[in-house]
């Protein structure tokens, strides 16, 4: 047991390395010093497993001897294991002391060898306590950085994947001279694609939990509107998703996001294919908001709507089915409304 004991009084370091040696045997390095300043010097030297320090030293206060010791020490880790020593039977002092990064406090007038021995056994386990903490914090912090960097290059590898895939698809559809089935290929196309952007946000957000709804609005809006070659002097697109009552963005957890891209996706592609016939302009908007614990979200044209008895038609468009399986598999509710154009409400749980 290496001790550095830093008191004015030569009676009490005297005291004290008797006890100690009977305590610790030839195990015992005991250094002592009168001063703060040569204190200092010693602990930095010597690095000892714990400092005996008395509370009123010639050149400055015990605590004052704490700051200045810690003052190297990593954040929230203590340099050495303290017990500070005094006269004075104070629980004001004591407290100071424990504040100021002491361990324990002993009365001067109390001491004794299994006191003394009990006070640095507890003082140094705290303090290996605290370091073996802190090591596992960082490890814990490099192997969560690992796993975010794998989590990443995993997105990174799915968007690629996908955009091969959707590669092929727009080639197939090119190639091919049926109409039908280039249109189903496009189609296959646009929703691998809104996929794919889903894992692009994610390579590229600090939250690999969550994607922010407007930005994902936005993404699909431009992709869709490109791929129809739509002149946006003709019909234009707009994304209005008001932030979150505490001002926070509004987000979507992974497992929402993909469906959401997948429904959107179809309701943009539908308004495009069949809200503005001949050359008809119009507009078309996403609108979204977070109101008691739901996420409401809406696809608005201004085209000229659709049949009256689509939504309760059976055989719906295949559009249509995707849209309602998917709101229906993360617990939501979906409506078609005709106003002035049309209109579809979709509402679903925050999570």
């Amino acid at each position: 047991m290496k001790v550095v004991m830093v008191d004015r009084s030569a009676a009490d370091r005297t005291l004290c390395r008797t006890l100690l040696e009977e305590v610790y045997g030839l195990g015992l390095q005991f250094f002592e010093e009168s001063e703060a300043l040569e204190g200092l010097k010693t602990c930095r030297a010597v690095a000892p497993d714990c400092v005996l320090l008395d509370y009123n030293l010639p050149d400055m206060t015990g605590l004052e001897f704490l700051a200045e010791l810690h003052s190297e020490a990593p954040l929230n880790e203590p340099a050495f294991a303290v017990v500070m020593l005094t006269g004075t039977g104070s629980d004001q002092v004591a407290l100071e002391a424990m504040r100021s990064g002491a361990q324990d406090y002993l009365l001067k007038n109390r001491i004794s060898g299994p006191r003394l021995g009990l006070a640095i056994q507890k003082a140094t386990q705290k303090v290996g306590l605290i370091r073996e903490l802190r090591e596992e914090h960082a490890r814990l912090a490099r192997s969560l950085a690992e796993k975010e960097v794998l989590i990443k290059e995993l997105h990174h590898r799915v968007k690629n994947n996908l955009q091969v895939i959707a590669s092929l698809l727009r080639l197939q559809a090119e190639a091919t001279t049926d109409d039908t089935a280039a249109a189903v290929l496009r189609e296959s196309q646009h929703r691998v694609e809104a996929i794919a952007m889903i894992h692009e946000q994610l390579y590229g957000s600090a939250d690999l939990r969550q994607v922010q709804l407007a930005q994902q609005a936005n993404l699909l809006m431009a992709n869709l509107f490109n791929a129809f070659g739509v002149d946006p002097a003709r019909i234009s697109g707009h994304v209005m998703v008001c932030p979150q009552p505490d001002g926070r963005p509004l987000v979507l957890g992974v497992d929402q996001a993909i469906p959401t891209g997948l429904i959107l996706n179809e309701l943009i592609s539908n308004a495009l294919k069949h809200a503005f016939p001949n050359g008809r302009s119009g507009s078309i908007r996403i609108e979204a908001q977070s109101h008691e614990s739901r996420v409401e979200l809406a696809v608005i044209d201004d085209g000229v709507g659709v049949p009256e008895d689509l939504a309760t038609r059976k055989n719906k468009s295949l559009g249509l089915q995707i849209v309602e399986i998917l709101v229906r598999q993360f617990g939501g509710t979906w409506e078609l409304k005709r106003e002035a154009g049309t209109v579809f409400r979709l509402s679903f749980p925050e999570r």
